[in-house]
């Protein structure tokens, strides 16, 4: 399936992927990218960059998401009781950062859809992302670590867990600890 869509941003039209959400929740997860990348627009799915893929490849590895040679991970989350989106849904490189208005706009959104969908648990696959989040739609300078961050769980109202992608600044061991950590919380083993 093809999550490419077409929305207006400051008044021209803009390919970018779809939010893969239902109508209602719950949702197990919500995964929350900073912004769609070239190579995910151009493919037609999230996650298809050099760094973006490690996300499917540790979910698989950590027993929460598998995709059969041929599918596409995130044809799967629905039915799986997941669902992604981005803060910003205008697509960029890899190291160019969104605007703080970019993230204030795109978080009331954001917040939107997990009202709507209401997720056990918040995973941002950027890390950075969740600090500018933090930083500009609540006024906190907060260095979130990887995992589990049990102290935002007041401001976010569930659990939120941020994403050890490969080639972030934590272990391989960390790393498997973390991604243990989230299989536990929702019961896969």
């Amino acid at each position: 399936m093809d999550h490419r869509i077409e929305i207006e941003m400051d008044g021209r039209a803009v390919t970018t992927l779809a939010d893969i959400v239902p109508a209602r929740g719950p949702l197990r997860v919500l995964f929350i990218g900073k912004a769609p990348s070239p190579a995910g627009v151009e493919a037609g799915h999230y996650f298809q960059g050099r760094m973006g893929k490690g996300l499917w490849k540790r979910l698989d590895e950590a027993g929460l998401l598998h995709a059969s040679n041929g599918e596409s991970p995130d044809d799967l989350l629905l039915d799986n009781g997941f669902g992604i989106t981005d803060v910003c849904k205008m697509p960029r490189p890899l190291g160019e950062e969104p605007s703080e208005a970019e993230y204030t706009e795109g978080w009331e959104r954001v917040s939107g859809i997990i009202t709507r969908t209401r997720p056990r648990i918040l995973t941002f696959v950027d890390k950075g992302a969740l600090d500018k989040v933090l930083e500009y739609s609540f006024g906190w300078d907060h260095e979130s670590g990887y995992g589990f961050n049990d102290d935002l769980m007041r401001t976010f109202g569930r659990r939120v867990f941020a994403f050890p992608l490969p080639g972030a600044a934590c272990t391989l061991r960390e790393s498997q600890r973390h991604l243990a950590d989230l299989a536990g919380s929702l019961n896969v083993v």
